[in-house]
């Protein structure tokens, strides 16, 4: 308990030490505050439940120290945060931990969903609820108060979060338009700002190109798949996206298979009357074009 509580105390500094702009301006970290919270609080192992636990007590503090309560334990009443109160970023960090606790207890929910397919539902609620207070997030930084950096960081939030939902809906061309924006973003903020924080929006890039390039087959992009199995060869496309990929690597192999009937071994045409078999040489044979081309 004490270690989560000099996490916790961690983090806050951290977000506190990120909330204005040195140029002018209120501006929020918003990617990096993020990050630093998931790899503190749970999601270096995946424990999604941990994080969305995190992101309540932060709220809670937050909604303390600024004297903004939903009311008290016996009645709720709803506040909506206004432009007129962003002297102070830390309305905007409220914001966010919303957005992010209800996206941490949808992938939950969608670990879950694995084992007991009725929580589909209630995952697909919980993204939509993060879409929504990141597009309250987003429109809160159109204020004039808020700087450049943090108005495209919103931006690129928003489109990531309202990709996951079209991509969990399967409207694969939404998705794909919404992960093209928020990477086209991400990376023009990595070619304007220090190495620290362009690593970081690469990161973020990569993270969500196998999501692109996975809407891409879904939309008939046949050359597609070879992108896939390079990207899950570099170690590409983990997490949630790990086993995506594996079924429609595995559902391609299972396509070529049915094809093919021998192979070339020392010379000699050899025939290859197993399912099972023609799977694990296809496979091979991709792992082998793949490690090539990385080599050139």
């Amino acid at each position: 308990m004490a270690t989560v509580k000099q996490n916790e105390a961690k983090a806050s500094s951290l977000e506190e030490n990120k909330e204005n702009s040195p140029g002018g301006g209120i501006g929020l970290e918003i990617l990096q505050i993020i990050k630093e919270s998931q790899q503190l609080h749970g999601l270096r192992h995946g424990d999604y439940q941990r994080y969305r636990g995190y992101c309540s007590r932060r709220l809670r503090r937050l909604r303390k120290t600024l004297g903004f309560k939903m009311g008290n334990r016996h009645k709720f009443v709803g506040k909506k945060i206004t432009v007129e109160m962003l002297s102070d970023s830390r309305y905007l960090l409220l914001v966010l931990m919303e957005a992010e606790r209800a996206w941490s207890y949808a992938m939950q929910l969608k670990q879950e969903a694995n084992t007991e397919p009725r929580k589909r539902f209630h995952l697909l609620a919980r993204l939509r609820k993060a879409a929504k207070h990141s597009e309250k997030l987003e429109k809160l930084c159109e204020s004039p108060s808020v700087d450049a950096k943090t108005k495209l960081e919103a931006q690129a939030y928003t489109s990531y979060l309202t990709g996951m939902v079209e991509f969990e809906l399967q409207k694969w061309k939404c998705a794909m338009e919404a992960f093209n924006k928020c990477k086209t973003i991400y990376e023009k903020l990595a070619s304007a700002f220090t190495d620290e924080l362009e690593a970081l929006y690469r990161q973020r890039v990569d993270e969500i190109s196998p999501n692109i390039r996975y809407c891409a087959y879904n939309i008939g992009d046949q050359n597609a798949i070879n992108d896939l199995m390079q990207m899950r060869l570099t170690g590409g496309g983990g997490g949630m996206m790990a086993e995506k990929l594996e079924a429609l690597i595995t559902q391609a192999r299972t396509k070529q298979a049915a094809t093919m009937s021998e192979v070339e071994w020392r010379g000699r045409s050899v025939p290859v009357k197993i399912d099972k078999a023609r799977i694990f040489l296809l496979g091979l044979a991709d792992n082998e074009a793949a490690i090539a081309q990385m080599l050139h």
